[in-house]
């Protein structure tokens, strides 16, 4: 069994998703994108299932209007495909793509079921199963969902000793790795980082539309998978992340005219933030 204390973070995140509340869903899932970009491995995983995954044409084959008007969302069988289609789904959630509300309303009523449940039943669980599974996690299930440790009980866990989701110093002493940002070792330097991420998601959200509107290559494969790395960079507020795959989009958009001034607006906004925390040094 893997020991892997942010794998263990990333599932305890899936399960708060699983067991939260609906109107909170929204923070739980920026927390579970933000808790993915941190974790290597199950990053790697998650790309090396993105890696053969047709975005336009497995969403197109989930979310469907059946005969008599009825929405309704059929699952893949591939487990890769489940990882892929979930991960897609909640960056689009998080990103304003997708309504949420409105998503889950219209894709989980089927069966008389509460829809959110349904959400949780049909695509959370399996994704966080799977991903628990391939590091030697135990599987949870609607009746049980979360495992319990050795000499732990459910009711033992109590909501404030949870990890905070931002700017803690644990958080704080991850973003200030690049030279420009050393020095900046007091939190309260970070102000605005948050309102930073938001709007680089936002510009990342635009881009993902220019991008799934061209013809699929493998460079279009490419640009994607790397606009999905800084949303899930900025649900984490990891500057540094945030910062590295801007440059490397870039680089590898050059050519692609329809997201060229979105790319530099992108690029802009990011360095007037380094810059502003130089000049408060």
């Amino acid at each position: 069994m893997a020991n892997n204390e942010n794998i263990e973070k990333f599932l305890s995140s899936c399960d708060e998703l699983i067991t939260g509340k609906f109107l909170v869903a929204e923070n739980k899932i920026q927390k579970v994108l933000g808790l993915l970009a941190e974790t290597p491995e199950v990053y790697s995983l998650v790309a090396e299932c993105m890696e053969h995954f047709n975005r336009d044409r497995e969403m197109g084959k989930a979310f469907v209007q059946a005969t008599g008007g009825k929405f309704l969302c059929i699952m893949p069988d591939e487990e890769f495909k489940i990882i892929a289609l979930v991960f897609c789904t909640l960056a689009d959630i998080n990103v304003g793509k997708i309504n949420f509300m409105e998503f889950v309303k219209r894709f989980f009523s089927d069966e008389g079921d509460n829809p959110y449940k349904r959400f949780i039943s049909l695509m959370i669980i399996p994704f966080r199963n799977l991903i628990a599974e391939a590091f030697g996690y135990p599987k949870i299930d609607l009746a049980s969902p979360k495992p319990e440790k050795a000499g732990e009980t459910q009711e033992e866990t109590k909501p404030e000793d949870k990890q905070p989701v931002y700017m803690d110093e644990e958080m704080a002493n991850k973003i200030l790795k690049f030279p420009t940002v050393r020095n900046l070792n007091r939190v309260d330097s970070l102000v605005g980082l948050e309102k930073l991420c938001v709007v680089c998601q936002r510009i990342c959200g635009q881009m993902l539309d220019e991008l799934e509107s061209m013809r699929r290559d493998s460079h279009t494969e490419e640009l994607l998978m790397i606009c999905y790395a800084i949303i899930m960079a900025s649900a984490d507020q990891d500057l540094d992340m945030l910062r590295a795959l801007t440059y490397g989009l870039k680089y590898a958009s050059k050519g692609v005219k329809s997201i060229k001034y979105l790319v530099r607006e992108l690029e802009e906004n990011i360095e007037r933030y380094i810059n502003a925390l130089e000049d408060n040094d």
